[in-house]
């Protein structure tokens, strides 16, 4: 909180400003500040800026189980008796590789000392052995522990900053082109400095979209609502290998792709293919049928079991999840034999594989550049359903605006995949022959020789299973207005509200210094998810009957019968 003594100061400089900015003339050509951009150094602004520029030491815990500290590379370590030499941060796999090698050992790693510390704040600390390293690790917060650092959104750099002294003339124009020198020259500004950001600044949230900012009442409203926005990944694991073992997490895991087979020997050159309908195929490298079967996941006291029912005999029974991670699961029968099963999503080259993977789901569109031309705004909402006949449908999901096309997928002669998309409605924003770039389970990347560029993210759903879980999804924490659009136009900054769905199917709101209640409900409805928001206080243009286009774990989008676009982000403090 600013001090008395700054609040005064500040506005005194607005009235000065205002008083003067007619016949002040300055060598620089940069803008006079004004209270929408100058902050000091205890400004709400300054402070906010610093915890985005924290150095994240949470990126290299496989190491040193730290989250306020980096190991400075490059490092020398010794893995399971093995030695390698960590030269970037890629390189952190290979530590995972040799834990992830056997089920049944215990991963030890050691540090090869001396080594370089780096702190939060950028300081760098030499360590020459592992008592000193736990010291310094007492100044780090615990596991999964709240945290002053925000990892969940980035300034894009460079940016730069005017300093003003107290007669308010520019004494200097900083470029910081890093959090290292964004955060030192906040922890160096004292307090008779004025400082302002130059804007436009472009801020880059964890999914990596981008937002711009054009005041600080703005950057201080986007942090605050990216902050929490993301999984800080602050446990001690890595990467992705923090995925929940419970029942549901493994289940979803499961369906989202192939899955290699392997056993004591290695590979057996076979994949299993988990379906949504709970039935399961097995395929050798030609795609060629092996086995059938059905499967399901169980909970039986402390363990997990993935149990499995067919004429495949090598792999079939209850197998108990010994090892579990996002990309695979290491498995035990009763009598002792070891499997392990690794995800193997469709590669660009296999045709077979890419045309039954990209039927199964929806593909709900992110990102989509013409020319040069950003036009995400536009079809934001949009999802593809590829059909078995090889035509498509891409719409919003309400109904009201269904285009109707073929899609074709076929090797070309470098190498790769060929996705060609047409349709007589979409024209050139969308028709075109596209390369396959990229292809996993969560997105697909298309590249098209029109200068396309199209990102779509994969949902794997019915109706019934959205609606529950955006049910479920909107009950916990508050929810934040961050999109509104009203017949065309962005007016997200005049309902800047924050909703609490309670589980009696009641809501209460908090926005524009005032409080709203009303009712919530959702439902499934001609299948789509249905949400109907209803109040005798909230806005008139709030209150609407609205489907569903998108949902994640921290965000949903909905449409109205008018084409109004509503976005709520999650906010958990």
């Amino acid at each position: 909180m600013k001090t008395l003594k700054h609040l005064k100061f500040l506005a005194l400089s607005v009235f000065v400003l205002i008083s003067i900015i007619s016949c002040q003339q300055e060598a620089i050509d940069i803008s006079q500040p004004n209270d929408n951009q100058s902050f000091t150094a205890t400004s709400e602004v300054s402070k906010l800026m610093a915890k985005t520029a924290t150095n994240d030491g949470s990126v290299d815990n496989i190491i040193d189980k730290a989250n306020c500290l980096e190991v400075k590379l490059p490092v020398t370590v010794i893995v399971n008796d093995i030695q390698i030499t960590i030269n970037s941060a890629l390189d952190y796999d290979l530590i995972e590789d040799i834990y992830d090698q056997f089920a049944d050992d215990i991963d030890k790693l050691d540090i090869q000392f001396p080594i370089t510390i780096i702190s939060g704040d950028f300081t760098e600390t030499v360590i020459n052995n592992q008592a000193e390293l736990e010291e310094l690790i007492k100044s780090c917060v615990g596991e999964n522990e709240p945290d002053d650092d925000i990892e969940c959104i980035d300034f894009q750099y460079p940016i730069s900053i005017s300093l003003f002294n107290t007669s308010f003339d520019v004494i200097d124009t900083k470029t910081i082109n890093n959090d290292q020198e964004l955060y030192i020259f906040l922890e160096n500004l004292d307090d008779n400095t004025l400082a302002s950001l130059n804007f436009p600044v472009t801020m880059v949230l964890a999914d990596g979209s981008t937002v711009v900012v054009n005041n600080n009442e703005e950057l201080i409203s986007t942090i605050n609502q990216a902050k929490d926005s993301c999984d800080e990944d602050d446990d001690y694991d890595y990467g992705d290998d923090d995925l929940d073992c419970d029942v549901v997490s493994i289940k979803e895991n499961l369906k989202e792709c192939f899955w290699e087979i392997k056993n004591d020997n290695g590979t057996t050159n076979l994949h299993i293919k988990f379906k949504s309908d709970f039935s399961f195929v097995v395929t050798n490298p030609n795609g060629v049928e092996e086995a059938t079967g059905v499967w399901t996941v169980e909970k039986e006291g402390d363990f997990t079991y993935i149990k499995l029912n067919s004429n495949y005999q090598d792999f079939n029974g209850s197998w108990k999840i010994v090892e579990c991670g996002d990309h695979f699961y290491e498995m035990l029968d009763a009598a002792g034999n070891f499997i392990k099963i690794v995800k193997d999503c469709p590669s660009n080259t296999n045709i077979a594989e890419v045309k039954e993977f990209i039927k199964e789901c929806k593909w709900y569109m992110y990102y989509l550049k013409v020319n040069g031309e950003d036009l995400t705004a536009q079809y934001h909402d949009y999802h593809f359903e590829f059909r078995e006949d090889g035509t498509f449908i891409m719409t919003t999901g309400n109904d009201q605006d269904v285009h109707e096309g073929t899609w074709v997928v076929q090797e070309i002669a470098t190498g790769g995949v060929a996705i060609t998309l047409s349709s007589p409605t979409l024209t050139g924003d969308i028709n075109d022959y596209y390369l396959l770039a990229d292809l996993n389970e969560h997105k697909m990347i298309l590249q098209g020789e029109q200068e396309h560029t199209l990102k779509l993210e994969r949902v794997c759903d019915t109706a019934d299973n959205q609606a529950d879980r955006v049910r479920n999804t909107m009950k916990e924490c508050t929810w934040s207005v961050y999109y509104f659009e009203l017949n065309g136009d962005d007016v997200t900054q005049s309902y800047e509200m924050y909703f609490n769905f309670k589980e009696d199917g009641t809501f209460v709101a908090e926005g524009n210094g005032q409080n709203y209640e009303g009712e919530w409900s959702v439902n499934t409805i001609d299948e789509s998810t249905v949400v109907v928001i209803s109040s005798q206080t909230l806005p008139v243009e709030l209150t609407d009957e609205y489907t569903v286009t998108f949902d994640s774990e921290d965000k949903i989008h909905f449409v109205d019968n008018e084409q109004s676009i509503l976005k709520i982000l999650k906010n958990c403090n």
